[in-house]
């Protein structure tokens, strides 16, 4: 790390624009992703999986940046990081200035150069975290990145009071930039002790107990000053004053509790937070203040007071008012704080399945329910038996979601749950039972499709049979054949016709062949469906297409009877065009 040490100045000339538009606006991406991640780091612990992800993709940004644009310098004044003169992150409030801690130390810039570590990254964020958390070990930022010895970060700044104006003869001017350690005042620099209260009474006048004598010009110059700037000063004032009344209150209720929980309270302090902190964690899920609900909760178990009691806190948020109140506040916000409030609801533990099922069965919003049932599927993928007692909800609709999201679980464990559903009232629910089972292994879902095709309607009795086409099955084919023997065969739907025909070709083999060869030569002078039905038998031969399958329409081919031979040829005729 190059440190270098300049004098500080009065007032810097104007400015003028070297780089290009582009260079500016990705510097200032890259300083509000840095303040994003000290953010985050203050929020959450170390190892917390997003802490992570933010300080990587901060120093994947710093090496893009570096890579596409070379070095980048960011100077700091106190209240506003600027590149090449531009603004790119002024201060919004007091709290929110991250020029400040740069400006306060003496930091006047800082340049990242090419080949910038992951390591670098990581020592300038836990640099400005330490100089500016609650904890602080007394050293300041500019010894802290010397210290973190800084390859590729080059760090301009003022040196302390003791390093300049001292008197004192340089170390030596050969060994480089000047090393940031602070350094004791001389002797003639120490403050001179107050005289007595009644010292320089008489010839010099007093006013009070402070002789004033030349020092009055001073002064008086002092508070023109002060005048000149008392507008500007009181505008500033009162800008800060609005920006912190604009942070929600549950914001600063949160930050609070947590100040008084580091201050090692006493065992009654603790009993009076915990009384306390229960309406911050009403008032944050009333507001969907997901982030704020979830670090109040985590207090209150850190508490362990009696005061308040975890399985009430659940039974509220299963309560329909509360429910109402939460579907509310997530139907408008976006997607970011629709994790944070799954993130809120993992929290909860096991309650929080019933809490978002309840969620998803009221959202109005698609996108809301697609990523809550996401959700559940995840959490319930090893114990799908946690959604067993919303299968028999009076709401057709919420019976439909959960069989939805066991059919992205799948796997066998789930045909227990499936079946009872198979039997639902609501032709929608049966179908999407069907649909879940097609993400079951075929040999472990069959018994449950043919229990499907009793009684369903013709949408779902497709559906099944389209599944149970996937495998050949001598049962199956049995089973499929029967429906041909039926009197009121040739009275079903077109579709479900179709349906068998297809699928009895796709699971059948030689077992079947002798009654489709059978029903193929079967007459009925006087019935014309008849025929369309023989020429769907001679088809099905075909698709079938095994050596036995094929001496069967060869031997019908050569049959007496004109209906018969024309079937029996056109499947011939397909069998060799296919």
């Amino acid at each position: 790390m190059s440190v270098s040490a300049r004098p500080g100045k009065a007032g810097e000339a104007k400015h003028e624009r070297t780089l290009p538009d582009a260079t500016v606006k990705a510097a200032a991406g890259w300083i509000a992703q840095f303040a994003r991640t000290l953010k985050t780091c203050r929020l959450y612990d170390a190892a917390n999986p997003t802490v992570i992800k933010f300080r990587d993709e901060l120093s994947q940004a710093a090496h893009a940046l570096m890579g596409q644009y070379g070095s980048v310098t960011w100077r700091f004044e106190s209240d506003d990081v600027t590149v090449d003169g531009e603004s790119v992150y002024p201060a919004r409030s007091r709290d929110d200035n991250l020029a400040y801690p740069f400006h306060r130390d003496g930091v006047r810039s800082i340049t990242l150069n090419a080949g910038i570590t992951s390591r670098e990254v990581d020592a300038l964020v836990d640099s400005v975290l330490a100089v500016t958390g609650q904890n602080l070990d007394g050293d300041d930022l500019v010894t802290l990145l010397w210290e973190a010895h800084l390859q590729h970060v080059d760090v301009d700044y003022v040196p302390a009071q003791g390093e300049m104006g001292n008197g004192a003869a340089p170390a030596d001017e050969s060994a480089g930039s000047l090393i940031p350690w602070p350094q004791a005042p001389a002797e003639a620099d120490k403050p001179a002790e107050p005289p007595p209260p009644n010292e320089g009474k008489g010839s010099m006048g007093r006013s009070e107990d402070w002789a004033l004598g030349d020092l009055t010009v001073e002064v008086e110059a002092s508070f023109v000053e002060l005048d000149s700037m008392a507008a500007q000063e009181v505008e500033r004032f009162r800008n800060e004053f609005a920006a912190e009344h604009r942070v929600p209150p549950v914001t600063a209720a949160v930050a609070i509790a947590q100040a008084c929980l580091n201050a090692n309270p006493t065992i009654d302090d603790r009993r009076e937070i915990a009384r306390f902190l229960p309406r911050i964690l009403r008032t944050s899920l009333g507001a969907g203040s997901w982030s704020e609900a979830r670090e109040t909760l985590r207090m209150l178990r850190s508490l362990t007071a009696r005061e308040w009691s975890e399985e009430t806190f659940q039974q509220e948020l299963l309560q329909p008012v509360s429910v109402a109140r939460v579907v509310e506040q997530i139907d408008k916000q976006d997607t970011g704080d629709l994790a944070e409030w799954l993130a809120l609801a993992d929290e909860v533990g096991d309650a929080g399945i019933d809490w978002m099922t309840l969620v998803l069965s009221e959202s109005q919003q698609r996108e809301v329910r697609l990523n809550v049932a996401e959700a559940l599927a995840e959490r319930c993928r090893e114990n799908p038996e946690r959604l067993a007692s919303w299968l028999a909800d009076g709401r057709w609709y919420v019976v439909r979601n959960i069989v939805h999201i066991l059919g992205w679980i799948g796997g066998p464990d789930i045909l227990g749950l499936l079946q009872m559903a198979i039997r639902h009232p609501d032709s929608r629910v049966r179908e999407e039972v069907v649909a879940a089972l097609g993400n079951v292994d075929l040999k472990h879902a069959r018994p449950l499709l043919i229990r499907a095709v009793d009684g369903a309607d013709t949408r779902v009795f497709c559906q099944a049979l389209s599944r149970l086409s996937v495998a050949r099955d001598a049962a199956t084919a049995r089973w499929l054949f029967a429906f041909l023997q039926q009197e009121r065969f040739e009275q079903r739907p077109p579709e479900e016709r179709r349906a068998i025909y297809a699928a009895l070709a796709s699971v059948g083999g030689d077992e079947v062949v002798p009654e489709l060869e059978s029903e193929l030569m079967r007459t009925n002078w006087f019935d014309r469906a008849q025929e369309v039905h023989r020429h769907n038998v001679a088809r099905c031969l075909a698709r079938i297409g095994t050596a036995r399958a094929r001496e069967a329409l060869k031997s019908a081919a050569g049959s007496r009877r004109a209906p018969v031979r024309q079937a029996a040829e056109a499947a011939l005729a397909w069998l060799g065009g296919a």
